[in-house]
Formats: C-alpha cells, structure tokens, sequence
C-alpha cells in the first residue's frame, strides 16, 4: 500500500511541474510576442514643421476702463435764473461756446449805480486836483501856510482813493453781466448736464460737465511675462478687437459709431509700475490711447488687444503645441520617427505662435495631436500639416 501511495504521489508531482512548466512557457512567450506587437506598432499622428514667421508681440485684455483726463465742470460765477440751456448731453462743444445765459435783474442797476459812483468820483478827484494846483500857486507867494497845502494834497489823495474803489467796483459788476453768458473752457463732449432751463441757481453751481475724448487713457494689471513680450521689441503699438463678438460692458455716452475689428488706435505705453528692471509677477501699466475718430466713449470694453507694429521674423510653433505651463516642453518626432520629448526655450509670442529661441531647428516636426496614453519611443507616422 505504501509504495502504491508514493507512486501515485510521485506522478501527481510530475503532472502538476510539467502544467507549470507549460504555463510558465505559455506566458514567456506570450509577452514575448507582446513585445513584438508593440514594437512594431506605428501610431499615426498630426504635426507642423518648426518654420520661420513673421510675429507681432501681443498683449490681450480682458477689459479696459477708458478714461480722461482732460474734463471740466463748467461753473456760473453769478446768481440768478437759467433764460436758456444752448447744449444738450453728447453734443460736442468748442471752447469758448456758450453753454447757457443766465439772468441776474439785479445786475443791471448795479451797474448803473456803478457808473454813477464812479463819475461822482471822478468829479470829486478833479476838483482835489485843482485844488492842490491853486494851493501850490498861493504857497509859492506865501499867501497861505504849509500845513493848508498838505491838507488840500491829503483830500487829493483820498478822493484818487475813492475813484479807484469806485473803479475795481464797476469792473467787478461788469464782470458779472459777462458772467450771465456761460462758455466753455475746453472742445469736448457734454457727458453730463445738471441743470434746465428755468432753474434759479447760486453761484459756483455746476451747469453742465465737459471731457475731451480726442486722447484716452486706462490703467491695467497685466502679468509680468505679458507686459514684457510687447516690450520685447522697439515699435509703435495699436489697440484693436481681438474678435468678431465686441462687448460694451459700460458706456457713459450713446456710442457714436461702430468700433469694428478694422478699427485700430494709436498707444502709447506711459507708464510701467514697478519698473521692468524690478522683478515682480505683476505691473501697473499705463496707456495712452490717440481717439481722434471719436469712436470710444468713457467706459469699459472687452476683448482687446495691444499688438506692437513692428514685425519680428523668428522661428516659431503654435502656442498649442506646448503642453507645459511653464513652456518649455513639446512632443516631437525624432531622427527614428518615435515619439519624443524636448525641451525648448521661448521668445515671444502672439495668439497664435511662440517663438522657439533653443531646443528645436528649422524643419522640426512637433507634434500637433493628443499624445495621451502613448510611451515615449512610440513608433509613429507624421502627418504633417500646413
């Protein structure tokens, strides 16, 4: 019984070692020929050549305040009641233009009281004159003492005293008849009108707000990486649309005309806080915006771009191409058509290219597809795009 227990043992054992064998051989194989399979698979994938194009640095906006700086109240400098308003809110205005008249009844008497005063002054300081001329000729002969010339001189003198009270007094009345006309004092826009016609007002009341819109400006935090690329290079700038779908968000006038993408304004950039030579992730940046078309009004606009006029030419990619943050990786296909890797040094940039300053040479295929999922070494087959 016991050798027939370890003989049945024994070929249990040896059935059971040539399975594992088997399966152990299946599996080498197996993957072997997995290996294979994968290493011959080609993947088929999109790409563009590294070329040379010609790049205007840009800078994009996500709103801009346009501003002015250039605006005034226009102030009644008399009392009265508002005859007639002249403007009305968005026209435009000339300096020196009459914004309205005012009546002040009470002006008119005093201006002849004025004139009445100033003649009796007048009368009064000719007749001390002549008296001191008389007084002179009778000192001269003796006929009469010092002390009654000095006292004909003092009235002379207090009577040319009282003619030029009388004199600044009329000029300050006549002054406030030409204040009952109201100008002006800049070429603009009427942005806002306090009063209407019939209203008594007091002066230093405000009638009516006036900006000149020929020369613009706005204020914005950009991104040091942002503000640097348009600073890259030496040139004009322009602000223009960065697309066919244009947002007002907030005017303070009707909008006078269109501004299309075909629409392009004169910047300059007056202002960089902290300086550039300052490392910060962030600036202020100042800009002055030439609105001599009259197409902006005060307020907020979307979707704008700063674009430096002056043409770059520099090898380039397409900013998609780059899947790092921090851009300096792209997917390439190598020497042995297999999927690789790179690491590049950018330049500038606009909407739609980056410049490559090291990594890659003219001819360079990167990779324009998804690459999610493969290895690097992959075999792939180029399509390569325009």
């Amino acid at each position: 019984m016991k050798q027939f227990y370890f003989l049945t043992t024994l070929v249990v054992l040896v059935i059971s070692s040539t399975f594992i064998g088997y399966g152990m051989y299946l599996n080498s194989i197996s993957d072997s020929y997995i290996e294979t399979m994968l290493a011959s698979r080609t993947v088929s994938l999109s790409g563009v050549k590294v070329s040379y194009r010609d790049m205007y640095p840009e800078l994009y906006l996500d709103h801009i305040n346009l501003r002015t700086r250039n605006q005034a109240d226009v102030i009644t400098e008399i009392d009265g009641l508002i005859e007639e308003l002249y403007v009305t809110y968005g026209q435009y205005i000339e300096r020196g233009q009459q914004i309205c008249k005012i009546v002040n009844k009470e002006v008119p008497l005093a201006i002849a009281k004025a004139n009445t005063d100033v003649a009796r002054a007048e009368s009064a300081y000719l007749q001390s004159l002549s008296n001191v001329e008389r007084s002179r000729r009778l000192a001269s002969a003796d006929a009469i003492s010092k002390s009654e010339l000095e006292a004909s001189v003092s009235q002379m003198n207090a009577a040319r005293a009282e003619l030029e009270v009388t004199q600044i007094t009329k000029r300050q009345i006549e002054q406030q008849m030409s204040s009952q006309t109201v100008i002006s004092p800049l070429s603009g826009d009427v942005i806002v009108v306090y009063q209407n016609s019939g209203n008594f007002i007091t002066r230093g009341t405000p009638i009516a707000m006036v900006a000149d819109f020929s020369k613009m400006y706005f204020t914005a935090m950009v991104n040091d990486k942002d503000i640097s690329n348009i600073t890259a290079i030496e040139g004009s700038l322009s602000l223009r649309r960065r697309s066919t779908i244009f947002s007002t968000i907030h005017t303070t006038m009707p909008v006078k005309s269109s501004f299309s993408e075909a629409t392009i304004f004169d910047v300059e950039i007056s202002n960089i806080l902290p300086p550039l030579n300052e490392s910060v992730p962030v600036r202020t940046v100042t800009c002055e915006v030439d609105n001599r078309l009259g197409v902006m009004e005060l307020g907020m606009y979307t979707n704008i771009i700063l674009r430096r006029n002056t043409v770059k030419k520099a090898l380039a990619i397409p900013r998609a191409v780059i899947y790092e943050q921090d851009r300096t990786r792209v997917y390439v296909c190598d020497e042995n058509s297999k999927l690789a890797i790179r690491e590049i040094r950018t330049g500038v940039y606009d909407i739609e290219y980056v410049e490559v300053i090291e990594g890659l040479k003219e001819g360079d295929v990167v990779i324009t597809s998804r690459v999610d999922g493969l290895e690097i070494g992959t075999k792939i087959e180029m399509n390569v795009e325009e």
